[in-house]
């Protein structure tokens, strides 16, 4: 069995070793829940479309989406601004997994 140390053999051994599968999986850091909806302008917007984008959208986060009185008006406004160059981005809260210990050494079956 002859085997070959060379440059060549060893470029092969670290790119087979890339293109394994068996890499242990890492831990998710965040959860990331759905948070509503952002409005972004498709590109920069002249000075009074801007106002009136930002007229409208303080508009809506007067108002209560949960209250029936307001529906109407909540279409009526989102209407407006569906004809303003803008688009509606999800917006996603991100909250930090706390994987630590409350002691590092301590056993809660030993009281700790």
């Amino acid at each position: 069995m002859d085997l070959i140390a060379d440059t060549s053999m060893g470029l092969m051994k670290a790119f087979a070793y890339l293109l394994q599968e068996q890499r242990r999986p890492t831990a998710p850091k965040f959860t990331y829940a759905p948070a509503g909806s952002a409005v972004h302008a498709r590109f920069k917007l002249p000075k009074e479309q801007r106002a009136r984008v930002f007229g409208i959208v303080g508009d809506l986060s007067a108002l209560d989406p949960k209250d029936p009185s307001d529906s109407d008006r909540i279409k009526q406004l989102i209407s407006d601004l569906s004809k303003l160059p803008v688009k509606f981005v999800p917006v996603k809260r991100e909250t930090r997994i706390d994987n630590s210990k409350s002691y590092p050494y301590a056993s809660k079956k030993r009281g700790g």
